[in-house]
């Protein structure tokens, strides 16, 4: 067996566009909290690792709404950066809520 050939059968196995696959990595994307005191700059990288394994098997989101999930898995301490953010605004985009986390 090539490489190639042995990367598309671990793809098949790990990645495959099966339902219950798609459906552990939504639950994945869904259940992403960060945790009181947890680092800002790994929450966002483990949150664009469920966007990207998302994306691997065909699963998109809107912007807007990858921007609110991201605005969700926050803790309780984050409510007023959540409304600041949200206020006034007709649309959000995932990467303004990224930068806004970053600094």
């Amino acid at each position: 067996m090539t490489t190639h050939e042995a990367w598309k059968k671990l793809e098949n196995v790990y990645m495959g566009k099966i339902v219950s696959n798609k459906l552990f990595l939504k639950d994945e994307l869904f259940r992403l909290q960060l945790e009181g005191g947890g680092d800002i700059e790994d929450h966002i990288c483990k949150f664009q690792n469920c966007i990207s394994n998302l994306l691997k098997v065909e699963e998109t989101y809107k912007d807007d709404d990858m921007a609110i999930i991201l605005l969700r898995s926050l803790p309780s301490s984050f409510k007023h950066f959540r409304t600041t953010l949200m206020f006034g605004k007709e649309s959000l985009k995932l990467e303004d809520v990224i930068q806004a986390l970053q600094s």
